[in-house]
């Protein structure tokens, strides 16, 4: 089984032949993981937060709105996409729509994979396990597949040192020695251990964490670079209606 690293959407050339993980390491991906660990019953997966809207119009009283635009919540929005204050609510059987910059944007890109996981250092061995026996059950490659930076037009620090620390996983996981890996993943997997393990230094050192830094979200740094804090992993399906949506996997 190949293992891959995509460090942005558009760079996974063949999604239809892989089981992905998307990374979207600040924040998203940690606040998929923590809605849903939290008990979250789902969450609808939005381009953008006019989609969003749109979405929560036609079932007024039904969903909670959370996300980001410029790193803020959007106007009229319930929510941010703080991971640490989705972590201090009661969102038992809750529903969610969520919009972020890059995160839900990767996930409408990866959507024709056949199975799509989300995952970040919260839930990095859970992830990584459930990665490497779906795609050894479908007899399918794996993929990390980044967010990145400006709607998935740039690279981003923070996504390829998570990968690195997921890549870290699987080489530690049982199956291993039937794992091959890619150049990207072989990056990703160098580049965070330069960072000797220290996911919280480069999330600091990033573009993007500097500038969350800058609007008052250095808790949200600390809260995304927290290993295994939890099991569940999100999986990307369609509704009866259509909507791409996630639900756990604990």
């Amino acid at each position: 089984m190949k293992l891959d690293v995509a460090f942005l959407p558009r760079l996974l050339s063949d999604p239809e032949a892989s089981v992905c993980v998307m990374i979207d390491a600040l924040r998203a991906s940690t606040s998929m993981v923590t809605l849903l660990a939290g008990g979250a019953q789902e969450i609808v997966v939005a381009e953008s937060p006019s989609a969003a809207r749109r979405i929560a119009r036609r079932e007024p009283g039904r969903h909670v709105l959370a996300g980001e635009e410029n790193g803020l919540a959007p106007r009229g929005f319930d929510y941010g996409n703080s991971p640490s204050e989705f972590a201090a609510l009661d969102v038992t059987g809750r529903r969610f729509i969520l919009s972020t910059t890059n995160g839900t944007r990767a996930l409408q890109r990866l959507a024709a994979s056949p199975l799509v996981l989300v995952g970040g250092l919260v839930n990095a061995s859970a992830v990584m396990r459930t990665l490497l026996a779906e795609a050894g059950a479908r007899r399918l490659n794996a993929a990390l597949v980044c967010a990145g930076l400006s709607r998935g037009r740039r690279l981003s620090l923070e996504d390829a040192v998570a990968a690195g620390a997921l890549v870290d996983r699987a080489l530690n996981a049982a199956s291993a020695a039937s794992l091959e890996l890619t150049d990207g993943a072989l990056i990703a997997h160098r580049l965070y251990r330069a960072y000797r393990g220290a996911a919280l230094a480069a999330f600091r050192q990033s573009e993007h964490g500097r500038s969350l830094i800058a609007l008052g979200f250095a808790h949200d740094l600390d809260f995304c670079a927290q290993v295994d804090r939890f099991a569940a992993v999100p999986r990307l399906r369609r509704d009866p209606s259509g909507r791409l949506i996630l639900v756990a996997e604990k």
